[in-house]
């Protein structure tokens, strides 16, 4: 998000409306999960990155955790599967435009660098070929750095406000 100047302070720009990607990942099993989160950050995302910033791609975040979640696939209303499968990190990306990762997913750099790099390290026998889940939607932003960005009512904010008042 950019800043922008409002009354001498800097004040962050929402991202509201924008486009937001969650990929939930299974690592490839020759990798420990500490193996898999290092590689990911330390080599992969360099590569992520440039294409990233090419494409006006306004934010790309890896979360390192585990858990299970249910298969799902881009798009679907639901899980493809009943059976809960193992992921060890999450993907996230921002974008204004549909159009901009498409590109970035279909420019020879990404197939021929980082598809590549992807099949090191992530597990292409898991579901989605190691993408387990994934969802896109709309992103609402709400706060930011301690920054109120909600865009909503002014009578609701304003209800809310006297109710938190009323706790300090």
């Amino acid at each position: 998000m950019t800043g922008e100047s409002v009354g001498g302070s800097t004040k962050s720009k929402s991202a509201t409306g924008q486009t937001q990607r969650v990929t939930y990942i299974k690592r490839h099993p020759s990798f420990t999960r500490e193996e898999f989160w290092k590689y990911w950050q330390t080599e992969h995302a360099p590569r992520v990155a440039l294409l990233a910033a090419h494409f006006n791609i306004n934010r790309y975040q890896q979360i390192q955790v585990g858990g299970k979640i249910l298969p799902t696939a881009p798009e679907a209303d639901g899980p493809s599967s009943t059976e809960l499968v193992d992921f060890d990190g999450i993907a996230m990306f921002l974008y204004e435009s549909p159009e901009a990762l498409v590109a970035m997913l279909s420019h020879p750099y990404y197939v021929n660098a980082v598809a590549v790099d992807e099949a090191r390290f992530i597990g292409k026998s898991a579901p989605g070929s190691g993408f387990v889940a994934m969802f896109v939607g709309t992103n609402i932003e709400v706060m930011d750095r301690a920054d109120d960005v909600w865009v909503g009512d002014q009578e609701q904010r304003e209800k809310f406000q006297q109710l938190f008042n009323s706790y300090l």
